[in-house]
This record gives C-alpha cells, structure tokens and sequence, in this order.
C-alpha cells in the first residue's frame, strides 16, 4: 500500500489525496461509487472514504470534459454556454481557454481517490508558505518551473489532468465552483504531484 499522501502530509502539512486512473472498473472493497457531483468536490469528499468515480459520478460539464467523458457531442457546446452564464467574457476567449485545458484524449472508464496502492498523482490545497517549500526542492534539483494557471477547470484540468499527462508538477488558484464545492479555503492554492516525481519530495 501507498502511503505517499501521508509522507507528503507529514512534511508539508495538508490533506493529499491519491488520484489513480483505471481503464477498467478495479476491484475495491472500501470504494464508495457517488453520483452527480464535481470532481473538486469528490476530492473533498475522498478525505473521509476513499472513492471510485465513473462517468455517472461526475455532472460538472467542465470536468466530463477533462476526463474525456464527452459522449455527448454537444458537451463542448453547452460548456461554453455554462461558462458563458458564470462569466463575463467573450464566447472566442472563452473557446480559447477550453482548447487550451488538458484533457485526456484517450479516457479511463474509472478514477480511484484515496483508494489502494500506488496513484498516478496526488492532490493538496496548500498555503503559499508550503508551496514555496515545494518549489524550493524542484529547483534544488536543477529544475525550472514553469507555471500556467487557468481559472476555468481549475482541479480537474488544470491540476489533475495535466500532472498526469506532462508528468510535471501542477499549481492552480482554482476556480468559482472549485473554490464553493471543493471547499479550497482563501489563503489555499492547490498542487498536484505526478507519481514520476514523488522521490523528490518524500
């Protein structure tokens, strides 16, 4: 069994939550399976039960996105329409921020929070102070950082997503659902750690 989000805890403080992808529906025993909730928010959740989601489990547009559960062919569609009734901004910015979020081309039927053995990536909602610790180690192994932040998709692309497709470590500010239903608190920003980089921080 992992316990690098307890590692992790221990020497950065906060609340890291395995993230695990799995192209077929694995066999757990403590899992619970949820239905209509936003990723951030079973995020959350996955600090008191481990959790399975799959495509029934996640009704936030922006994330069935992310995770290439778009079925529906008008999915990019009524994003656009959602964002467009949140935010004030123009339907060609906000097409260009959504081509720009990473999403998995080739989508896993199932996604593991806090659930057994090894994760792809962990998750955390830092204080600035912890995350400059973070930093800190990654230059002191020769490493520049380069970050891009977006405020649309904020836990689910921005953080997840992209940990796991560029192997790289992903910081976000969050966004306005993420912010209200993951609980993110205000002097909180949130980090992802891809598995290919634990050995530098635990």
């Amino acid at each position: 069994m992992s316990n690098t989000n307890w590692e992790l805890s221990d020497k950065f403080g906060g609340h890291w939550i395995k993230v695990k992808f799995y192209k077929e529906k694995p066999d757990l025993k403590e899992a619970k399976q949820i239905k209509d909730a936003r990723f951030c928010e079973a995020v959350q959740q996955a600090l008191i039960s481990p959790i399975l989601l799959d495509r029934k489990s996640i009704s936030c547009l922006g994330a069935q996105y992310a995770f290439g559960w778009n079925d529906n062919p008008d999915l990019k569609d009524k994003l656009i329409e959602d964002c467009l009734q949140k935010r004030q901004i123009s339907t060609v910015n906000i097409n260009n921020i959504i081509e720009k979020t990473f999403c998995l081309k080739e989508p896993f039927d199932y996604i593991g929070l806090n659930t057994e053995g090894k994760p792809d990536l962990v998750i955390s909602y830092l204080q600035p102070g912890e995350v400059m610790r973070i930093i800190k180690l990654y230059n002191n192994n020769g490493q520049n950082l380069n970050i891009s932040c977006a405020t649309m998709m904020a836990i689910c692309g921005d953080v997840a997503v992209k940990s796991f497709l560029t192997g790289d470590i992903s910081f976000s500010f969050g966004c306005d659902d993420s912010r209200e239903y993951g609980k993110i608190g205000r002097d909180r920003m949130a980090v992802g750690i891809p598995s290919n980089l634990f050995n530098l921080f635990v």
